[in-house]
């Protein structure tokens, strides 16, 4: 047996797949006649008299199945773009709520923050609970201290980022 050269066989191939799609898409005739009460007909079959003209008309047969499974492929791709966007809208939903409660919680930090601060500015003294229960009051110096981290807070909750 003697072997092809590449593109001799690729040639061979192709020719070969024209003449299986040529086969498979089966071309057919359209034909006219008239009966007896002189009403036209068209089929893609002549009657069994040989009245009938052939037009130069050519079409292809649908072939149902194929256009059912293109009709139902379609179909199912259409419901899985809806899916896909509704999953979609719902994680920006959630990203959003997210974003929302984050800031929420941000502003209520800062409120806070300002609000501790106004009270340490107007305060003359402070102090926090020891532990039984008393009082320990805070020097100067721990004031001031408390008062500038009281300052830092509401740097950092209040920020812009």
């Amino acid at each position: 047996m003697k072997r092809l050269s590449a593109p001799a066989g690729l040639l061979m191939l192709c020719i070969a797949g024209f003449a299986a799609s040529t086969s498979v898409a089966q071309e057919s005739s359209v034909y006219k006649w008239v009966d007896a009460q002189g009403v036209p007909h068209f089929s893609d079959q002549p009657p069994l008299d040989s009245s009938a003209e052939e037009l130069a008309i050519r079409f292809k047969k649908t072939d149902k199945a194929a256009l059912q499974a293109r009709v139902q492929a379609e179909s199912e791709l259409d419901a899985a773009a809806t899916i896909r966007e509704d999953m979609t809208e719902t994680e920006a939903n959630v990203a959003k709520a997210e974003r929302l409660k984050v800031l929420a919680e941000r502003e209520a930090f800062c409120a806070a923050a300002k609000d501790r601060m106004a009270k340490y500015g107007s305060a003359q003294r402070l102090y926090k609970p020891g532990p039984d229960g008393e009082r320990i009051y805070l020097t100067d110096e721990e004031l001031d201290v408390e008062r500038a981290n009281a300052s830092r807070a509401v740097d950092q909750s209040c920020s812009k980022k």
